[in-house]
């Protein structure tokens, strides 16, 4: 009984193990189908073509200024600290002003004393003509006193131009704002001797910012002051939309031509000083056809597509090209309007080859 159980066993071992072997061979002799390659397409149809002038510059201020000291004197007191907003008319800095105080109040004097002088010999003179015309007094003390009330008229001129050169500099002894903005550099310490055209502080207003750049003579033609702009920092991807407000036309050393772009910053996220780049827009080009010169194959110096034809065969054929603008190039023919054009995976198709178009796909 054992031996006819262990004959049995090694009979099925036996069938189970060429039942494997049968099946392996099976599966090694079965060759799999390769799928059709997956495209993307698009309809060609003429569309329009917004063309740019590419740009790079430097953010400037739409206010930058330098502050600089008109008097001489030591700071008595500084009210602002760098980074500081200000408005027009805010106190920076205090100098110490009592000889100025001083000096404004001398020649109010003065020129109180020197109006006084004058009304007296105003009166003298009218005497003196009565007295002339009755012929009391000779033409020469009438004369004298005619010189006199000229001297006195001179005298009066001179004292107002002294108090008003007095007031500005007690006035300007006062570091006052001329604009809106923010305290970009603080060039003075309290205690601090300034002199005459010494610089005191920078003014930055950022709200806006301008860019100064230049463009080419090829875009100077097409770009219209008005022209919406698209900008972007260097070092941040957000877009900042701009305007042209000015185009030179006369081209610089460089060879381009100046143009200006304003640019809103109401979060003051963008500074002076910092790189950007942006877009101008120019002319638009009608009616055309264009693709992607990345869907585009050269071959010994001529130029071919492949559009999904009957029944999603590749077909490879010629077409013609015109300018180039960037990445984008015109076809000026070869293609036609409705065809399907292959717009991936063009590096591996052959003539003829089926393909699945992606919106295809289930």
């Amino acid at each position: 009984m054992k031996k006819y159980a262990l004959a049995l066993s090694m009979t099925l071992l036996i069938l189970i193990s060429c039942s494997k072997e049968d099946g392996g061979a099976k599966g090694q002799n079965k060759i799999p189908e390769n799928p059709p390659p997956t495209v993307k397409v698009e309809i060609v149809q003429p569309g329009s073509l917004q063309l740019y002038a590419e740009i790079t510059g430097k953010l400037e201020g739409i206010t930058d200024i330098i502050y600089y000291s008109e008097v001489a004197g030591k700071v008595k007191s500084i009210e602002k600290k760098l980074g500081d907003q200000v408005q027009k008319g805010d106190a920076i800095a205090y100098l110490d002003s009592q000889n100025y105080q001083i000096s404004y109040d001398q020649a109010r004097s003065e020129l109180k004393s020197a109006e006084a002088n004058l009304d007296a010999l105003k009166i003298r003179l009218e005497t003196t003509q009565k007295l002339f015309e009755s012929g009391k007094v000779s033409k020469y003390e009438l004369t004298n006193d005619q010189s006199a009330l000229q001297k006195a008229e001179a005298a009066v001129e001179g004292a107002r131009a002294g108090v008003e050169r007095a007031r500005l500099n007690y006035e300007n002894s006062k570091f006052l704002s001329p604009v809106d903005g923010a305290i970009a550099q603080l060039n003075i310490k309290e205690g601090q001797f300034v002199a005459t055209g010494q610089p005191v502080a920078s003014i930055i207003d950022c709200s806006k910012l301008l860019i100064k750049t230049g463009i080419t003579e090829n875009d100077v033609v097409s770009v219209k002051k008005g022209n919406n702009v698209i900008v972007k920092h260097n070092g941040n991807e957000k877009t900042v939309q701009g305007t042209v407000t000015g185009i030179g036309k006369k081209p610089d050393a460089t060879g381009n031509y100046p143009v200006e772009i304003m640019i809103g910053n109401p979060r003051k996220e963008l500074l002076p000083g910092m790189i950007v780049r942006g877009q101008i827009e120019s002319k638009v080009l009608e009616n055309i056809i264009f693709t992607d010169f990345d869907n585009i194959i050269e071959e010994y110096g001529k130029y071919y597509v492949y559009i999904a034809g009957a029944e999603n065969k590749a077909v490879k054929k010629e077409i013609f090209t015109g300018q180039k603008y960037g990445n984008t190039i015109v076809i000026t023919g070869g293609l036609e309007q409705g065809e399907r054009l292959i717009t991936s995976g063009i590096e591996s198709l052959s003539d003829g080859a089926i393909v699945r178009i992606f919106s295809e796909e289930k």
